[in-house]
């Protein structure tokens, strides 16, 4: 299961809203429109944030495995940053670009609407387990209760994370 997961999350995001657009090679937003800008980086960082994530999630498999329940509160506050740092990125850059492509298309927009609206509800769970493990100590009388909600929260990122892949990101595209 590891090896599925691990096939599936990513890291960059460079944000450039506090450098100005002149300095700024690939403006977020741009000058003349008001509009977010195609970044053909964009992709392949979210994809790499993907797989960033998918290795944070299975060093907390090895490690309880092995038993080494105290180590696995840093390894939840580093995925909970970069989890929230790519979906920050995928809210601001992807699906705002994805919005204004196309706002003409009822179709696209009520699929990236799903898919946006599905991500706030696997966030939100995301993050409360997070929250909730870091709050109570792992130990090895709640470790099975803590590798079962791991377990599921896994199952649904890796599908999500597959969804993206496949069908959401290929929508991304200059237009």
């Amino acid at each position: 299961m590891i090896k599925f997961i691990l096939k599936l999350f990513n890291k960059f995001f460079n944000f450039n809203s506090h450098k100005s657009q002149e300095t700024s090679k690939q403006p977020l937003v741009s000058t003349d429109e008001q509009r977010i800008s195609y970044s053909p980086q964009l992709i392949p960082s979210l994809k790499h944030d993907h797989q960033n994530l998918v290795e944070l999630y299975s060093k907390i498999s090895i490690l309880l495995h092995t038993q080494r329940y105290v180590e696995i509160e840093d390894i939840l506050s580093s995925l909970k940053t970069e989890f929230n740092r790519h979906i920050m990125q995928e809210n601001v850059s992807f699906y705002c670009y994805l919005e204004q492509q196309f706002a003409d298309d009822a179709n696209h927009m009520e699929t990236i609407r799903d898919y946006r609206k599905e991500m706030n509800g696997i966030s939100h769970a995301f993050i409360k387990f997070i929250k909730k493990w870091q709050s109570d100590v792992i130990t090895a009388q709640n470790a099975q209760a803590f590798r079962e909600e791991y377990d599921a929260i896994g199952v649904v990122l890796a599908q999500r994370i597959n969804s993206e892949e496949n069908h959401l990101y290929p929508l991304y595209h200059p237009s």
